[in-house]
């Protein structure tokens, strides 16, 4: 890394201990002395105590930005080069740093290459200065001369007459077209191909000669090499009034990098699902992708709460433990179902942030969307029974532990039970089966339609036999609940002459309310209210058959 002489001193400002560890051991190789500071006030105060020739910071840390700091350092010293590292996430931060044109800004997590090479392009700002102070008290004569280069040089430096012609160039300004000063002196700074461009530069001349200056406007130039490169500069009549004295800089990799950065944010936005809110979860930002799958535009989200695409599905238990791991952990992750403009459902998988101020007050949340729809409803498909659209069998086992453990956790009563349609078997040899699984259809549909929370489960265990797992309030809430079961089935007035407890088809219920710390396990709850539906079987069919007292069917 020895590639050019060490300067004098390096200022770094890193507030992630272990980023700065790291970097620092390679930081040693570029300069005598190594100063670290993890926040911009301590910052500010070494850059105050020891002058260092180069600054390499962080943007957002608290206390005092990034930004901020930059911003102190150059009202005391606006030649000292900066150099940003900085998150691609972070685009608030991104776009300020490109704003103060920077001396370079390397990406997290940081590329050691490129970090080198924009080390050493600020080495060689720091060697051209020191080179122009030296050789510009030797060359120039006149104070008022040195006192223009020494403010104005960023990184090469020339002379020009009132007509473009160059009079002078430095080594940097040199290397930069890869012109030796004859072959410059032989051209003209505003010849170009381009009638266009060389009218406008003439114009740029011109504005110099009446009004003194000019301050960071571009250029393009072909190097020998023909590579084209971008150049800042900036231009200052002389006291003599009689040439004229550009100070430019090579930006060719800052525009690339800008422009690479505004691709990504680009894609982001275009690509991916993601929005940000305030405190209150009030949106204040949400990208196009947001957008799309919504259904919202930009104009109906910006203000709103995030709470415009919660689905009536999604339980209020869910979004008070995001709030409560958002507090206590500061994120969250989870699969969230939500609701579209038009009323259509869609699924995500979710991480929420939160966005903290340079002072590293949270100041909002972030939040980045995964559309996992097409994902849910496969995982729909290998729950669901294929004919009646409930939840089947491997579901039930799946659902029937974690819902007893759940409520045992929180002291609840729970309600099971087992349902089986009274002589399915003759009526499928009466009818059919194709006219036994329309009933069985049917069953399921009224049955189904009567559980309205989202913690009510309705599954078909068998050919003809279901379970029923819902939370209840009192015992004999449920037993009403489960009896209104019993009629509604009968009401739907299916025809079965086979039957010999009904003209209809009806069923027998096995049904068991406890409260979940009485439970021992989960088969020997099942094996409970199966044998109460072999009791409501036995007993004459069409009843519900409870622990101790049998309801039946009028």
């Amino acid at each position: 890394m020895n590639k050019f002489k060490k300067i004098d001193s390096i200022l770094y400002v890193e507030d992630e201990k272990a980023i700065q560890e790291e970097l620092s051991d390679v930081l040693q190789y570029f300069c005598e002395e190594l100063f670290l500071a993890n926040n911009g006030e301590n910052g500010l105060e070494l850059y105050k105590k020891h002058n260092p020739s180069l600054i390499i910071t962080d943007i957002q840390m608290p206390i005092m930005s990034g930004i901020e700091l930059s911003k102190a350092i150059k009202e005391l010293n606006p030649d000292v080069p900066i150099i940003f590292t900085t998150a691609f996430t972070d685009s608030k931060y991104m776009h300020e740093a490109i704003s103060l044109q920077a001396d370079g800004y390397v990406v997290k997590p940081i590329d050691l290459d490129l970090l080198e090479d924009t080390i050493h392009k600020c080495i060689k700002i720091y060697r051209l200065q020191e080179e122009i102070t030296q050789k510009t008290k030797y060359e120039l004569q006149e104070k008022d001369d040195l006192e223009t280069i020494l403010s104005t040089t960023k990184d090469g430096i020339a002379m020009l007459d009132l007509k473009s012609k160059y009079l002078y160039a430095n080594e940097s300004y040199q290397d930069m077209l890869g012109y030796s000063l004859s072959e410059l002196k032989e051209q003209s700074y505003i010849a170009d191909d381009d009638v266009k461009k060389r009218e406008e530069f003439a114009e740029v001349f011109e504005k110099i000669i009446n009004e003194g200056y000019i301050n960071n406007f571009e250029k393009q130039h072909v190097r020998t090499d023909g590579r084209v490169i971008t150049v800042s500069a900036s231009a200052a009549l002389m006291p003599d009034k009689n040439r004229i004295l550009l100070a430019t800089r090579d930006i060719t990799k800052d525009i690339y990098t800008k422009n690479l950065l505004q691709e990504y944010l680009n894609l982001v936005d275009e690509h991916i699902i993601t929005a940000t809110t305030d405190l209150k979860g009030t949106i204040t930002y949400a990208s196009k992708a947001f957008w799309r799958i919504t259904g919202y535009s930009q104009e109906e989200l910006i203000g709103k709460l995030h709470s415009i695409v919660r689905h009536e599905d999604m339980p209020n238990e869910i979004y008070e433990e995001m709030w409560r791991m958002l507090q206590v952990d500061g994120k969250w992750i989870g699969e969230l179902k939500n609701k579209k403009k038009n009323g259509d459902h869609y699924w995500v998988y979710a991480k929420i942030y939160p966005i903290n101020d340079e002072y590293g007050k949270k100041i909002g949340y972030t939040a980045i969307h995964q559309n996992i729809t097409d994902l849910k409803r496969v995982e729909e498909l290998s729950v669901r029974d294929a004919l009646t659209g409930i939840y089947n069998r491997r579901h039930f086992n799946e659902i029937f532990p974690k819902f007893i453990n759940t409520a045992r956790r929180k002291d609840e009563v729970i309600s099971f039970a087992i349902l089986d349609i009274d002589y399915f078997k003759q009526y499928n040899d009466t009818y059919g089966h194709q006219k036994g699984d329309e009933a069985l259809v049917k069953v399921t549909n009224v049955i189904n339609n009567s559980l309205h929370r989202s913690d009510d489960y309705f599954f078909r265990v068998g050919g003809e036999e279901f379970a029923l797992l819902f939370k209840t309030s009192t015992k004999e809430q449920s037993k009403g609940f489960i009896q209104t079961i019993l009629e509604s089935v009968e009401s739907l007035k299916i025809a079965h002459k086979q039957s010999t407890v009904s003209k209809y088809v009806t069923v027998s219920i096995g049904f068991v309310t406890v409260n979940a710390k009485a439970i021992k396990n989960g088969d020997s709850l099942y094996q409970q209210a199966d044998a109460l539906l072999y009791e409501a079987k036995h007993n004459g069919r069409n009843q519900v058959s409870y622990a101790k007292s049998k309801v039946k069917s009028e």
